[in-house]
């Protein structure tokens, strides 16, 4: 091969390499986050947060005499602060309630029918929750965000999807999503050094007409409460009820 050739054939096969390399670096840029990854670092953020307090506006799916889809609307207002102060307010279509948490003493209040119940549970926000969990018809997507070892209590995910970035209430998410037999979920975590979760959807895939559940949250992580915030006091007139423990089956 003659000089000039071989200067060209090597010019050629160099730009060909580094063009391969550039590639190569490319795609691995451009790899996606593991959506189970960002999941477990927003639940072990918001365990090392010792107060907060959230707005959450929800939309949920209900079955209409098995014909069809209604919705219901609700505002939650959440103040929390460990190891065993916790306040919460839910109005809208459905309920007009309010629960306190403080020391070892649980209250919940209808405030539409004005009457109320308090039990004794255990000292913190985790084991008391817990504690309700196991022996009351007590159920929320809401309560999962409120413990302080969510990452070690749920299994990590195997499967997810990454779904890009996008915009929910001016803050850039990351967007995911995963799929099980009975329902997906998706999740729209705050991308930075505050991984908060910022809206979730559930869909009931165990239902014919696969209900959905939407919340958005909106955050205070410099939130201040005294010691009388989370202290109940019964209104006028208020009737204190007995509360049932659940029927174990």
């Amino acid at each position: 091969m003659g000089l000039i050739k071989r200067v060209l054939y090597m010019a050629v096969l160099s730009s060909t390499i580094i063009l391969f390399a550039a590639e190569k670096n490319t795609a691995v840029k451009m790899s996606h986050p593991v959506a189970s990854v960002i999941l477990m670092d927003a639940y072990r953020y918001l365990g090392t947060l010792d107060k907060f307090s959230f707005t959450a506006l929800t939309n949920n799916d209900d079955v209409y005499q098995d014909k069809m889809l209604i919705s219901y609307k609700h505002k939650i207002e959440l103040n929390l602060q460990r190891p065993d102060k916790l306040r919460t307010h839910v109005s809208g279509d459905l309920k007009n309630r309010s629960t306190y948490l403080m020391h070892d003493t649980f209250t919940m209040i209808d405030n539409g029918q004005n009457f109320y119940g308090q039990v004794e549970v255990p000292k913190t926000i985790d084991s008391a929750l817990d504690y309700l969990f196991e022996n009351f018809n007590i159920k929320s997507p809401l309560a999962n965000l409120l413990y302080t070892d969510l990452d070690k209590r749920l299994a990590p995910k195997r499967k997810g999807y990454y779904f890009g970035t996008t915009e929910v209430d001016g803050e850039m998410c990351h967007h995911i999503g995963f799929s099980g037999e009975e329902n997906d979920f998706q999740v729209w975590i705050e991308a930075g050094q505050t991984p908060l979760i910022r809206k979730f959807v559930i869909i009931d895939k165990s239902e014919k007409f696969m209900p959905r559940s939407t919340t958005i949250l909106r955050w205070d992580i410099q939130a201040h409460f005294d010691e009388k915030h989370f202290l109940f006091t019964a209104p006028e007139g208020a009737e204190q009820i007995s509360v049932l423990v659940k029927e174990n089956k």
